[in-house]
């Protein structure tokens, strides 16, 4: 028999959940302001984060541990992403994407993401 699948097996929310208490923690003026402009978004959310972050980089406004925090929420994402394909969407069309847009960004991800993160980075650069 089988299993009929809802749309809840669609939707990345409830594997993001610990990611998004991470970015809520560690950037909560970012958080705040992400949420009241998308709402519960989650794509709209990570894409904004990862503006945020290449800008953060590029502009040297962020201290290099928040920066770092910055990238273990990308490489959070990836180890997640290797279960659910709507993680790995939402990581490679969102954040990296922004990443890889800003020159100094991507030459910091390459150092800063994990082997996952690094292979979803590289598929962009292709």
């Amino acid at each position: 028999m089988k299993k009929q699948m809802s749309s809840r097996d669609n939707d990345p929310g409830p594997r993001l959940l610990k990611i998004n208490q991470y970015l809520e923690k560690n950037f909560p003026d970012f958080f705040a302001e992400a949420r009241f402009q998308v709402g519960d978004d989650d794509y709209f959310l990570y894409s904004r984060f990862g503006q945020y972050l290449a800008r953060s980089i590029e502009n040297r406004r962020a201290p290099r541990s928040k920066i770092y925090r910055g990238f273990t929420v990308l490489n959070k994402m990836a180890a997640v992403s290797r279960k659910d394909p709507n993680v790995r969407s939402i990581l490679v069309s969102g954040p990296l994407e922004h990443l890889m847009d800003v020159p100094r960004a991507r030459e910091l991800a390459k150092k800063r993401l994990s082997p996952v993160a690094q292979g979803y980075l590289e598929s962009l650069c292709e």
